[in-house]
């Protein structure tokens, strides 16, 4: 596939480095902002080209990993774009501030494309090294099923479970639990490689 990531913070970076070093997708990168010197890095270090608006455009899939309070701007480039957008981003206020998740949000501003909550639960550390100890989850939220397969077999190929977690709108939950992990992780003392395993307990 041809696989592109809008967003190259500390995220967006995990995301990019997991599908460069352990798949054989076309891979390019983009920062939420024009000149972006993590972007750079990353092509550097990745040897990934930088995302046109074409190559955005032109993507099967395109990862949007920027700032939440900063979405609307970074995707204004994905105008009419008809592929899979997978939604990472998540406000540090999801769950008190009334709003919908910031997956939620992305279909008013992007009709034409299939929006899916992906990843939004798990730390980037993990992204990057899913460990040995068990699978981690990856909660895949979205209204057309269409997208499932595709996502769920990227997550599979980066070494994680992934598990339906229903409509679009239930990627207010997903967001929340990525947000528990940054407490676990930093109150609770059980560092950057807390994760989360869905199981049935028969």
């Amino acid at each position: 596939m041809k696989i592109s990531i809008l967003g190259t913070g500390d995220m967006g970076g995990a995301i990019a480095t997991a599908i460069s070093r352990k798949t054989r997708h076309s891979l390019r990168v983009r920062g939420s902002q024009a000149g972006s010197a993590s972007a750079r890095r990353l092509i550097d270090e990745l040897g990934v080209g930088e995302a046109t608006t074409e190559d955005l455009l032109a993507s099967n899939i395109v990862f949007v990993v920027a700032p939440a309070a900063a979405i609307e701007q970074a995707i204004a480039t994905l105008n009419n774009y008809r592929g899979i957008v997978a939604a990472v981003s998540v406000s540090g206020s999801v769950g008190y501030d009334g709003l919908l998740s910031a997956a939620a949000r992305m279909p008013a501003l992007l009709p034409d494309a299939t929006l899916v909550s992906a990843f939004s639960s798990i730390w980037s550390n993990v992204i990057r090294e899913p460990g040995r100890s068990g699978k981690t989850s990856v909660f895949v939220c979205l209204d057309e099923n269409d997208a499932k397969d595709v996502v769920s077999g990227l997550a599979t190929e980066l070494g994680f479970e992934p598990i339906s977690g229903g409509k679009l709108a239930a990627a207010l939950y997903a967001e929340m639990m990525g947000m528990f992990a940054v407490h676990l992780a930093m109150d609770s003392g059980y560092g950057r490689t807390i994760s989360f395993h869905a199981f049935r307990a028969d």
